[in-house]
Parts: structure tokens; C-alpha cells; sequence
């Protein structure tokens, strides 16, 4: 009776490991870069909004020729801005590759795939674990957007209370060089709306790419991870075993094929991330413990501490999703070489033996095919924000 009653928990929780998927597509609706439901004139609206909006903050950093304290946290929020650009781009220009991926994972999410109770289970452990990350990521990054947003009203809020000063300044949550001068109240309202129009590509850009890439990934390790236990189901059992070897390797090509794909689509969007998070990092770290804070630039200080918080734990994710891929690809490996191989007839040995040659190298998340993620690579990226930013409290 109980292991009935689990089996029917196991078959609900699988159904809703659709939402996984259903809560990613949710995400790039906003902005009409879902691989299966694309908008190109919403994200062309927005992408050609955002990009204007950072050649006009860039403007406005090159305006300011003098080096000053402020300088830093300017230049942070561009190469920001600037990052998810070019991820928003890579990732536009891989959505073909992106859409034989998801219309290749389809059949995975259906219960009869999954012939036991521990295969089910190890299905939806990777599939907890993309649910988890992304109930963390939106909110926070969503939360982050909207403190960066309203910064200057908070500010200014800020300012009123503490120095009694009613006088009202013309700040906006984005630094940039307009063509013309704001000195009115209903030009600085009006200014200030139209930049909101960047908050839907920066947020659901940033985070729906890492929500994404999480849930593929995660995908992938449990599939390893099934195919392991399917194995020594398989070869335990006499009368299904040539079929069940061979299904064993259609499926980890497939699995392999699916991730090699992964690796070409996000490869190249990873690059700048892995690149410039040490960057940001440091000089967010730079501004908190070097510049003096007043009280109307703690709210600015409170969204860079938060973001570089958040970057930390994106980083922090991509790795540790690289890991357990190595690991489940390992896991796999150890599992055909430890089936008992040698005792099974010729024809099923010969089967499995090209299939240890294909799985021994782990497969891996790499960005720009060089920098693989790991656990090991990810103290490298704080060393290196670290040693950054050492060297620039040395010079400056």
C-alpha cells in the first residue's frame, strides 16, 4: 500500500516538473525570446531600446574626462548593461540550436520513461533543484531591478529626512547624455518613465538565460543519472538485455548531443559573464570601501552590494551545475565499467565497449569552449575579484 501511494506521488511530481520549463517560458514571453514562440519585433523593440539607452550612458561616462570616486560605480553599471547585451545577442543568435534542445528534452517529462520508483526519484531530484534556483533568482534579481529603479526617489526621500532639505534634484535611476537638459519637472517624470522601458530586457534578460541554462543542465545530469540505474537494471536482467544495451546507447548519444548543443549555444554568452564578474565585482567592492557614502547615495550602495551578491550566486550556480555534470558523466562511466561486462555475450559486450570509449573524456559546461565550470574554477573567480581588488586600493 505504501509503495503504491509513493509511486502516485512520484507520477504527480513528475507531471509537474513541466512547470520547470512552463516557468522559463514565462519568463522570455515577457520578452519574446522563447526558442519555440519567438517575437521578433518585441525583443527587436526592446533590444534596440536597451542598446541606445547604454551608447547614451557611455556618452555620458566619457563626458566626465576627471577621474573621480564616483567614476567607479558608473563604469560598473555600463560594463552591466553592456554584459547582458551581448548575452541578450549570443543568445538571439543560437535560438535554432536552442529550439532542437527543447523540443529534444519533450519525451523526458513522460511517465513512462521511467520503468522504477529510483529512476523517478533521480529525475526529480535535478528537477527540485532548477525549481529551487529559479524561485531564488527571479525574486532576487526582480528585487534588485526594482531598488535600482527607484533609487533617486529613495534618495531623495532620504535626503528630506535626515537634512530637512526640501529641494528637489533631477536624478535618474540611469546615468546618460540626453539631447537636452533636464530642468523641468515634467521633463524629469517623463525622462524617468521612459527609462523603465530597459527594466523588462535587463531583468528577464539577465535571469532568464541563467534560469535556463540551470534547467537544461540540470536536465541533462538527471538523465545521466537514470541511465546509470538503468544500466544495472539491464544487465541484471537476461531476456530484455541486447534491447535495453541498445536503448542504453541511443540514449546516451542523445544525452551527449543534447549537451554538446548546450555547450555551442551558451559557450559563447558565458564568455563575457566569466569575464567581466570579476571586474564588477571588484570595482563594486572598491566603491563600498573606499568612497564616502552620504546619505543620498546608500541606496546605490545597498543595490551594488546586493547585485554583486547576486552575480556571486549566479557564478556560484553556473558551477556548480558544471560539477554535476562532470560527476553524473563520471558516475555514468563507473556504471558500464563496473556492469559486469566481460561476463555477457560478445555481441552485448561489444555494445557497451564503444560505449565506455565514448564516456570516458566527462563532459562539461565550458564558456567560450576553454574555461570549464567547476567547483575548483569558482574560488579562481573570487581570488581573482579579490586580487583585483587589492591591486586597485595599492594604485588608486
Amino acid at each position: 500500500m505504501e509503495r503504491d501511494s509513493s509511486e502516485t506521488t512520484t507520477q504527480v511530481d513528475l507531471l509537474q516538473c513541466v512547470n520547470v520549463i512552463t516557468w522559463n517560458r514565462q519568463i522570455f514571453n515577457i520578452i519574446g525570446l522563447w526558442p519555440t514562440n519567438i517575437d521578433n519585433r518585441l525583443f527587436f523593440f526592446f533590444f534596440a531600446v536597451t542598446i541606445v539607452h547604454c551608447c547614451l550612458e557611455y556618452a555620458e561616462l566619457l563626458e566626465d574626462r576627471h577621474f573621480t570616486e564616483y567614476l567607479i560605480p558608473k563604469l560598473a553599471e555600463k560594463l552591466t548593461l553592456t554584459m547582458i547585451i551581448v548575452k541578450l545577442g549570443m543568445y538571439r543568435l543560437n535560438i535554432k540550436r536552442l529550439y532542437q534542445v527543447i523540443n529534444d528534452i519533450e519525451d523526458d517529462y513522460e511517465i513512462d520513461k521511467y520503468k522504477t520508483l529510483n529512476e523517478r526519484l533521480e529525475f526529480l531530484k535535478y528537477n527540485k533543484m532548477a525549481k529551487r534556483f529559479i524561485k531564488v533568482a527571479v525574486p532576487s534579481i526582480f528585487t534588485i531591478g526594482l531598488i535600482f529603479y527607484l533609487r533617486p526617489l529613495l534618495d531623495q526621500i532620504i535626503s528630506i529626512t535626515e537634512t530637512a532639505n526640501s529641494s528637489m534634484e533631477y536624478v535618474l535611476p540611469y546615468k546618460a547624455r540626453y539631447f537636452f537638459e533636464i530642468t523641468e519637472l515634467h521633463t524629469y517624470v517623463l525622462t524617468y518613465v521612459l527609462q523603465v522601458l530597459t527594466m523588462p530586457l535587463v531583468i528577464c534578460g539577465y535571469t532568464g538565460i541563467d534560469c535556463f541554462l540551470v534547467t537544461l543542465v540540470f536536465h541533462a545530469c538527471g538523465q545521466f543519472s537514470v541511465l546509470a540505474l538503468q544500466l544495472k537494471n539491464i544487465t541484471m536482467d537476461p531476456v530484455g538485455r541486447h534491447h535495453g544495451i541498445e536503448q542504453v546507447i541511443v540514449n546516451h548519444l542523445r544525452i551527449m548531443r543534447l549537451t554538446k548543443k548546450l555547450n555551442k549555444a551558451f559557450a559563447g554568452l558565458l564568455l563575457p559573464q566569466i569575464l567581466s564578474a570579476p571586474i564588477i565585482i571588484c570595482l563594486v567592492g572598491y566603491s563600498a570601501l573606499n568612497m564616502s557614502w552620504g546619505p543620498r547615495q546608500r541606496a546605490e550602495l545597498f543595490t551594488f552590494v546586493l547585485f554583486s551578491l547576486n552575480m556571486l550566486f549566479i557564478l556560484f550556480a553556473y558551477c556548480f551545475i558544471g560539477e554535476c555534470l562532470i560527476m553524473e558523466s563520471i558516475s555514468f562511466c563507473d556504471a558500464l565499467y563496473n556492469s559486469n561486462w566481460y561476463d555477457l555475450p560478445p555481441e552485448h559486450a561489444r555494445l557497451l565497449i564503444i560505449c565506455m570509449c565514448q564516456a570516458q573524456r566527462p563532459l562539461e559546461l565550458t564558456a567560450g569552449q576553454f574555461y570549464v565550470f567547476s567547483l575548483e574554477q569558482y574560488t579562481y573567480v573570487v581570488k581573482t575579484s579579490l586580487a583585483y581588488l587589492s591591486m586597485m586600493r595599492t594604485l588608486l
